[in-house]
């Protein structure tokens, strides 16, 4: 647990199993990272060093005594502050909150702790995740572990900038409209928003069953593939909750790295679509250089790559009426004592996107429904759709860019992270998978899409790719040692 950078969870996982490693010493050496770099890096709202300590030396004693079925039995991970922990303050980035603290777990937090799972802290995240940017009224943003005077993107920003600075291995995440994906391709690491009701997303804050999905971020796929692995699965509470037994996820992300390492096609008869703008959005040139590189690169793996436009309208110009709706409705009366917590970007989104009458709400859904027929007939012709990350790299702390790909954008996250709504309203799983640096150093991040409910596509194409362009090499660890 020294050097220049952490063991990756499954690895501490297996350690603690086989008596090489104790958690007390997995979950200290995390939180010695914490105590040294959270002030700089502000990825934590709360650390609970105490707790996870004695939670660590309870799993110790589990192992002595015979315990080695638990998944992760001892492992320490951190929390996105938007996601229920009972015991643990969840601020869910607003200060009105900050010393609420809930009695239960959220559905995906109680998996992770039934495996034996260690919580060594929240991480940051904006106001209601109503943000691109990792920004709220509690205290300073978080910040890009490879450059400190930039952002890590949101919303789950401060599990991105944790993971990438090396402070932990994994942290949990969630997705409405890229609040996983985002972040992750900002700071350089890999994070997996899965299919929609894969992991169940109890309590229902009242405006999470249209979009809304929780998944890992992380430093290596088999890492996230365990992580779902734990916590995917129905659960009754969550009407959208997938039914049936999740694909075998674990197995999917070696299968792609066992096939990397001993073949030369692993990736033999995939078809992929690259698309560098969805037909609709600018980006900024050097982003989508890289990003098609790194598309192409697959090629090298033995699947066949084909660029598409796919004939699809705007999406923002179905999501955010319906998004708009479906947070106002969730939020009911508390949306005003809100509101002086939001930033202006935040605030403009509810006056331009008013409440819809109820015949104009069925109108965006019938559009929905036509939307998602579209991009099920691009995938009867591929297994996976790449794009870019995101339209530009990181950018300067609270300025985001005005001019994108040589075209002005109205500044903020529809402008600079355009491309997973299209997923968040699909339902499908995507990845966002590191793909280089630009001339600045700055991490540039592929999205890949599959096909609903097959993560497991999406995972061993991801194991194959990391085989192939290793990232962990790039993230800035040795500065956060």
């Amino acid at each position: 647990m020294t050097g220049t950078g952490l063991m990756s969870a499954t690895e501490i996982a297996a350690a603690i199993r086989a008596g090489e490693i104790s958690s007390v010493e997995a979950t200290r050496a995390c939180l010695d990272r914490i105590e040294r770099h959270n002030p700089e890096l502000n990825a934590f709202l709360t650390v609970c060093a105490e707790r996870a300590l004695a939670d660590a030396a309870r799993a110790d004693a589990a192992v002595t005594a015979g315990d080695t079925t638990r998944a992760l039995l001892g492992v320490p991970v951190a929390v996105k502050d938007l996601h229920e922990t009972a015991g643990i303050r969840t601020t869910f980035g607003l200060a009105a909150h900050a010393g609420h603290v809930p009695e239960a777990d959220c559905v995906m937090v109680e998996r992770l702790r039934a495996a034996g799972a260690v919580i060594v802290g929240k991480t940051n995240t904006p106001a209601l995740g109503m943000l691109g940017e990792t920004r709220n009224r509690l205290g300073p943003d978080s910040v890009n572990p490879f450059d400190p005077g930039r952002g890590t993107g949101g919303s789950s920003g401060g599990s991105a900038a944790a993971v990438a600075a090396g402070l932990l291995p994994w942290a949990t995440g969630s997705d409405s409209a890229g609040s996983i994906t985002q972040p992750a391709a900002f700071c350089g690491v890999y994070g997996v928003k899965p299919s929609h009701g894969r992991v169940p997303t109890w309590p229902d804050s009242g405006d999470s069953l249209l979009f809304l999905d929780n998944g890992p971020l992380s430093d290596t796929v088999a890492d996230s593939a365990l992580m779902l692995a734990v916590s995917a699965g129905h659960d009754r509470r969550d009407p959208i909750s997938l039914r049936g037994a999740p694909p075998d996820f674990e197995g999917a992300a070696a299968a792609g790295t066992r096939d990397a390492r001993e073949g030369e096609r692993p990736l033999a008869g995939m078809r992929i679509a690259w698309s560098p703008d969805l037909g609709h959005f600018p980006v900024d040139a050097e982003v989508r250089s890289i990003a098609e590189e790194a598309a192409r690169s697959f090629e090298g793996l033995g699947a066949t790559v084909v660029e598409v436009t796919p004939k699809i309208e705007n999406p923002f110009d179905v999501y955010m009426p319906i998004y708009i709706a479906d947070l106002t409705y969730g939020l009911g009366d508390e949306l005003e004592q809100y509101r002086e917590e939001l930033f202006e970007e935040s605030l403009r989104e509810f006056d331009e996107y008013r409440l819809p009458s109820a015949a104009s709400l069925v109108g965006f859904r019938n559009r929905l429904l036509h939307f998602r027929a579209t991009i099920a007939d691009v995938f009867e012709e591929c297994d996976l759709m790449l794009t870019p990350g995101a339209a530009t790299v990181t950018f300067p702390l609270g300025d985001p860019p005005s001019r994108i790909g040589g075209r002005d954008v109205a500044p903020g996250w529809m402008s600079f992270m355009p491309f997973q709504i299209t997923w968040n309203m699909t339902g499908q799983p995507t990845a966002a998978l590191p793909c280089g640096l630009n001339a600045e150093g700055l991490p540039v991040g592929l999205l890949a899409a599959a096909g609903r409910g097959r993560e497991h596509t999406l995972l061993r194409a991801s194991a194959a790719y990391e085989v192939a362009r290793p990232w962990i090499q790039t993230l800035p660890r040795a500065r956060f040692a």
